[in-house]
């Protein structure tokens, strides 16, 4: 009898786990592995508490150079869907990613699906390194990430149908429409012919197109983090901001600013050297410690150089 007993309140227990969160294909909670910290905030939104969301890289990381562990793969492997960014940012995930799809786990990149932008100063300056490249720096724009929002709840749709990620898509949409609008606001004051940007790499495209930017000159050429400039290369660029009269130089969270402050000290004015949020969310506590957050503080910080 207490064997019964129990078995009975065991099967009980087995079926009330069953029953809580969202299934998936295999019957379990949705498991959603993201790459990146931006990223990974946009999942958390959409997919609320009807997911488990892991996300490979720590705050901080440059997505450009992060490698995963042997203990990340197998997260990779065991998801039903992964959320990456493409268009070359995720440099050390490639070919992990690619195998995984070949074996058959869902892998989404969302560049390619969101109208993705070439990165056309190459083309304007005579810089052949990236000419015909997509430009992989979306998450900059809170329209270009609105439009991700709303694609991602069709993907979770797919797996494991629910009201609740349309019904979160919309909230976070409406957000990122409303961090838009006061971006537009904040920026309104800086004229036309002063809306130059001098950054630490081509991070910024989608952001300058959205806003109506320039970007005259980066201290790191090419759209990866990767590269080395050259002395000529960090002369040229001392001249274009003299020539411009280009207050700031915007540098980035994840990588150091030496190079940058070496180039505002070359320049025969004073120029700011500011530092902006782009491949990491900020640490917990900060402003940019969530996406809305970093584009937020982004904005102020770019208003603030440039008025």
């Amino acid at each position: 009898m207490k064997r019964i007993v129990v078995a009975l309140a065991t099967l009980t227990l087995m079926v009330a786990m069953a029953g809580c969160g969202t299934t998936g294909q295999s019957g379990s909670e949705v498991k959603i592995v993201v790459t990146t910290t931006p990223l990974g905030d946009m999942v958390k939104h959409v997919a609320g508490a009807d997911a488990s969301v892991e996300v490979l890289m720590p705050v901080g990381a440059s997505p450009h150079t992060f490698q995963p562990s042997a203990q990340q793969v197998a997260l990779i492997q065991g998801a039903d869907l992964v959320v990456a960014n493409g268009l070359g940012l995720e440099e050390g995930l490639h070919d992990i990613l690619g195998a995984a799809e070949a074996d058959g786990v869902n892998v989404w990149e969302i560049g390619p699906d969101i109208g993705p932008r070439e990165f056309v100063e190459a083309a304007e300056t005579g810089d052949d390194h990236d000419q015909g490249l997509l430009d992989p720096h979306f998450w900059l724009d809170p329209i270009k990430v609105a439009d991700a929002a709303d694609q991602l709840a069709d993907h979770l749709n797919d797996i494991a149908p629910s009201d609740v990620w349309t019904t979160s898509a919309d909230a976070y949409i409406a957000e990122l429409e409303q961090v838009h609008l006061d971006t537009e606001a904040l920026l309104a004051g800086i004229p036309t012919d002063e809306r130059k940007l001098v950054t630490n790499h081509r991070s910024f495209g989608y952001f300058s197109d959205r806003y109506g930017f320039e970007m005259i000159g980066t201290v790191i050429p090419g759209g990866s983090e990767l590269a080395n400039p050259s002395s000529s290369e960090l002369a040229a660029l001392v001249e274009t901001i003299e020539r411009e009269q280009v207050p700031a130089i915007f540098t980035e969270t994840i990588e150091p600013d030496a190079l940058a402050q070496a180039v505002a000290a070359e320049v025969g004015f004073t120029v700011s050297v500011v530092e902006l949020y782009t491949g990491s969310l900020g640490e917990p506590g900060s402003d940019g410690d969530t996406l809305v957050g970093m584009l937020r503080s982004n904005a102020q910080r770019i208003a603030d150089a440039l008025s």
